[in-house]
């Protein structure tokens, strides 16, 4: 005999209490919502994660058998979520049966960004039946077959975990989505030694050998600068390609700038050098406003004008042009 959508929420439940806590975590508290209350979510889950935070999972339960699970409907569920006073680290769709219909894609990465929530699908099409082969009962019960399949249990509750892991370690980089943070470092970035050589020749050309700090810290500034970046790959690709945009744009201003340099004898190198970073700094200023950024204004300057000097459309030497 067929379940209901609310005997699925009620199975849920306890189901989810037993399989959170096979996983490692403290499971605080596994709630089901007030039929009629529109909070987005039909089950919540709080539990402990394994770095001792505390963390709260809303899940809503589709299970239909016939009629179309339109993403429109969940996206809804979404917004209703985040106009709550909860505090969810994830949300996910846990629908057995149906696929999600008309989904676009576009626009629900913008609500998660938006939204600073991740969001998982658990349906067919990512094999949402391996979640239920814990208890053969309820498997039968949802799937109404007989529980069949050859799985290893241990290694299907693993890969569970990692999928709540990823969506913690998303919901933590979203906190800083709109935050640019690059942190004082000991650590190098992956590239050749010459870009290094070229930005200490042109630093040498400002800077005598009493004011070898002043060279070190440049860079450093660039370093820290490039390492922040490379670890943007896998957290914020978005904000990653909106920083190389910006220095693909001061890039072209600094090519011009430094042809300019060319045909003024009277300018000095110096002159040049801190004329570039006022000119920088008012692009460094636009690019955080537009985007409402915030965080290391004048790390990200000082790492965009050294690098560019490293990879040459920079160059304030003066006898480069003689």
């Amino acid at each position: 005999m067929a379940i209901s959508g609310t005997d699925f929420e009620n199975i849920i439940k306890p189901y989810f209490r037993k399989l959170f806590s096979e996983m490692g975590f403290l499971v605080i508290q596994v709630r089901k919502q007030s039929s009629g209350t529109q909070n987005g979510f039909d089950i919540s889950v709080k539990f402990i994660d394994d770095d001792d935070c505390e963390r709260e999972i809303f899940i809503e339960c589709k299970y239909y058998t016939s009629a179309q699970l339109e993403w429109s409907d969940i996206l809804n569920k979404q917004v209703q979520l985040e106009a709550s006073n909860q505090n969810p680290t994830a949300f996910i769709l846990l629908s057995p049966i149906k696929d999600l219909s008309n989904i676009d894609h576009d626009l629900q990465a913008r609500v998660i960004n938006l939204f600073k929530l991740p969001v998982d699908f658990w349906t067919p099409d990512k094999d949402v039946e391996k979640i239920f082969i814990h208890d053969e009962s309820i498997y039968e019960k949802i799937f109404e077959r007989k529980y069949s399949l050859a799985l290893d249990k241990k290694k299907e509750l693993d890969i569970l975990k990692a999928k709540i892991n990823l969506l913690i370690q998303k919901k933590d980089s979203m906190r800083f989505i709109n935050e640019i943070i690059i942190s004082d470092s000991n650590d190098d970035p992956n590239e050749q030694i010459e870009l290094k050589t070229k930005l200490d020749e042109k630093l040498n050309s400002l800077f005598d050998d009493t004011e070898n700090d002043i060279k070190i810290n440049y860079h450093r500034m660039r370093a820290n600068y490039k390492v922040y970046l490379e670890s943007l790959l896998d957290n914020n690709n978005e904000l990653r390609g909106k920083i190389i945009n910006l220095e693909d744009n001061m890039r072209i201003k600094a090519d011009r700038l430094t042809r300019k340099f060319k045909i003024d004898s009277n300018y000095t190198p110096l002159n040049f050098f801190f004329d570039f970073f006022d000119e920088a700094e008012k692009e460094i200023n636009t690019f955080f406003n537009d985007y409402e950024f915030k965080g290391d204004r004048q790390k990200l300057l000082n790492g965009i004008v050294f690098e560019l000097a490293a990879k040459c459309p920079l160059d304030w030497r003066k006898y480069e042009f003689n």
